[in-house]
Formats: structure tokens, sequence, C-alpha cells
């Protein structure tokens, strides 16, 4: 009752002044003195006493508030672009017709590409409130080490298609934003590894034909550095993809970067089977895996069948994946299919998953589906093809950022903490608690 005045105005007037008060003596303006006229520094967990500017390297603690996390900053053209979507508008206006083409389209009437998307709205997310979330961690461990964010930059041919000097561009930024790389050149892995400047990379196979082939891939890749090795199972043939047929796709292209070369042939064409690795079946496990302590990652495995033979026959971890939606169109999203192989993988094995991610949220769906870490593709070759290096790193470090974002707003808080409990089938209607019917009451 003590603002009470029975004069009128002086209550208003009395508080008037004490916000006056308040605000000047908050404002960096001006200097406050103890009784001696000495300067007195205020609090740092006072009210107000945050200083620097907002999301800066530099910004203080505000109370018992964590500090700000910010991604590293880049030119003003880069920072503009400011979610993993629109660096494929970026790169669009820097690539020709053929190059955008090849990195953009999928197999056949795309379905398959759509709908490796259209599976994240399959679910929602179920966040939990009132939990400690100060502590935002998105380290994760696999093979014995712990990595800083699980986001895994995906094998791809098309890095110096779209870049010059594209494979070293994109080993120099997993290196920079501390991301495992799979694939690349191994040469150039090699020499980057001994001046102490290559990521942390697995060597990637399409499969051997040959006992003979298969294992002197295994010895170049640990010899070269690599720190896994990587199968991709799912590539017998030449895929179908219109975009590329149209621009007579001439794939030597990928090594010279020279379009129709004195060797020219159409890489695809409508309506022929072109072999790639036909032969390859579990026996390329019983050729390499006595002959390497690598471990041996699976990749493209969609059913639980076949995640189980993976186990069988000696796969350190699975990667769901169908490609990019570039062989064989009409397959389910992978988010998908993720349930399934993880449930029949049974915690024997990390399972890891790729396509279709482009936001922080996806990454959270796809941890909490079994995920041990996930796997970008396309995101990444829009960023080389846009901005080189610099796009690169901005990519994976605009989706740890986002991923960040995820894990303290859902009540997670930690990457390891995210499991099944915080995840719901979309279509899957919301059942309230049963109510006591009348004749109960």
């Amino acid at each position: 009752m003590a603002d009470v005045d029975p004069r009128p105005g002086r209550a208003s007037r009395r508080r008037a002044i004490r916000n006056l008060a308040t605000l000047v003596a908050g404002s960096p303006m001006l200097s406050l003195v103890d009784a001696n006229g000495d300067p007195v520094q205020p609090s740092p967990t006072a009210p107000g006493a945050q200083t620097g500017r907002q999301g800066g390297a530099g910004a203080a603690r505000q109370g018992d508030r964590p500090p700000v996390v910010s991604p590293p900053v880049y030119r003003d053209e880069i920072m503009k672009v400011i979610n993993l979507h629109e660096f494929e508008d970026a790169a669009k206006k820097a690539l020709s017709v053929a190059a955008y083409d090849y990195v953009a389209a999928g197999a056949g009437d795309e379905l398959t590409l759509k709908a490796n998307r259209e599976a994240f709205s399959h679910y929602w997310v179920r966040r939990k409130i009132m939990v400690d979330v100060t502590r935002v961690d998105t380290s994760f461990e696999l093979f014995g080490k712990t990595y800083d964010h699980p986001i895994l930059l995906g094998p791809g041919g098309g890095k110096n298609i779209v870049a010059a000097d594209g494979e070293r561009l994109s080993a120099q930024a997993a290196k920079k934003s501390r991301a495992i790389m799979v694939g690349g050149q191994m040469p150039l892995l090699a020499e980057m590894g001994k001046k102490g400047e290559a990521p942390t990379w697995w060597g990637a196979t399409l499969g051997e034909a040959t006992q003979a082939q298969a294992v002197e891939f295994a010895k170049r890749s640990e010899d070269a550095g690599a720190s896994a090795l990587c199968l991709t199972v799912d590539y017998p043939y030449t895929s179908a993809r219109d975009r590329p047929s149209r621009d007579l796709w001439d794939p030597e292209w990928a090594r010279t970067r020279v379009y129709g070369t004195p060797e020219f042939r159409v890489g695809f064409q409508a309506g022929v089977l072109d072999p790639y690795t036909p032969n390859l079946t579990w026996e390329w496990f019983k050729w390499v895996r006595p002959q390497t302590k690598l471990p041996i990652v699976i990749k493209g495995i969609l059913t639980a069948e076949d995640a189980r033979l993976a186990v069988e026959n000696g796969a350190s971890a699975i990667i769901v994946s169908n490609h990019g939606a570039r062989t064989l169109d009409g397959m389910g999203g992978t988010l998908d299919a993720l349930p399934e192989v993880v449930d029949s993988v049974n915690g024997r094995v990390p399972v890891l998953v790729d396509g279709g991610i482009r936001r922080g949220g996806d990454v959270i769906k796809a941890l909490a589906l079994g995920a041990k870490a996930i796997l970008i593709g396309r995101p990444f070759l829009w960023g080389l093809a846009a901005f080189g290096q610099d796009g690169v790193q901005r990519v994976v470090e605009l989706l740890h950022g986002e991923l960040r974002i995820a894990l303290g707003l859902s009540g997670a808080g930690t990457a390891k903490a995210v499991d099944r409990s915080f995840i719901r089938p979309a279509w899957k209607p919301y059942k309230p608690a049963a109510t006591p019917s009348s004749a109960s009451r």
C-alpha cells in the first residue's frame, strides 16, 4: 500500500520517477560512483549487466544464463543464406544446367526424392518442459571415439564438377567444421594427412568385382589414413535419371572437368541397362573382413532382413540410405525405414541415416528414431558450388547450430538423451487421459 497517495497523480509520478532512475542506472552512458567518488562496477549477475552484442563471440553471461553460442561469421553474401534450403538457389545461379541437374536429379519420376523430404512430416517431436537444459551437448560416440556433432559429409562424386578443386575444398571444410568425411580422393587425403590437414575420413566404395580388387581397396584406404571403410551396396546398375539423360551427361566430366571429352559417352541413357557392380554379394565381407582392422560400414540398407544379414556378415555399422533417391524410384523415405532397421539390429551395431535432412529438427527426429548420426549430401555440395570451402563449412555449422537449438527447446539438452520418448507418428491421433464416466462419479 506504500504507493497509494491521497493526492491525485502523486503515485503515478512516483512510479515514473522510479522507472526513470532504473533506466538511467542501467545506462552505459552513466558512470556510477560511490560515496568517495570512486567508480562502481555493476555486478556481473545484476540485471542489465550483459555486455557485448547479442550473439557475438564476446557476449557475457547475464545472470545465471549460459553464454550465447554463435556459428562463425563469413562474408555478407554467405551470411545472407540463412538455412540449408537456400543454398540450393545460390548454387543454381553459379552452375551450368548440366552440373546442377546432375546433383539435383533423382531417379525416374523422383517420387523417392520427394519421399525422403516428406518423411520428416510423418513424425512430430514430443517436447518435454521444465527440464534443465543449461548444458546443450551435441557430441556423440562412434567406434570408440567422441565427435563434436553427429553430422557427416556423405559420399558424392560431384565435388570437382561443382567447384574447381572441390575435393580438396570439401576435405578442408570437413576438417574446419569437425565433420567426418565419407569418401573422397584417396591420394589427396593421404597427402593432406601427412601435413596434418586431413579430416577424419572413411574410404568409400561401390564394391569391387573380384576379391583381389576388394582387398586392394581396403589396404589402400588403411594405408592412406582412413578410419573406417564404407561399402555402398545399392548400385548394381546405373539408374534411370531423366535430367542427366536430357543433358547428355558425360561421366568423364567428374574426373577431367572437361565436358565432351574424346572418350565421350552418355552416362545416363533412357532404357539402357548399364551394369556397375551386379555381382556384389555378401562374399565381399569374407574377402575384406579378415584383411583389415578398420570398421566396415555398410550403406544402402532399408529393410530388417538386410540389416540382420549385414550384422551377421560382420558390418560394424549400418547407414539407412536409398542413395539420395538416385537409384530405384518408388522406394519410401529413409526416415520411414529407419525404425525397422534399428529394431532389427537391436543395439548390436550403430545405425546412421541419410536422405532429405535440412534442419536441426530433422536431426532430432532421426536421433529419436534410433540413428546414432546423420549424413548430408546435396546441401554441402550446394554450399561448395555457391561459396567454395566457406560454403561447406557454413552448411555444417548452420545445421549444427540448429541442432543445438532443437536440443535446447525439445527438453533433451544433449544428443545422447534423445530417444523414442521424444517422437510420435504424425498420423497417430492424440488420445487424452480417460476421464471418469458419469456413472462412476
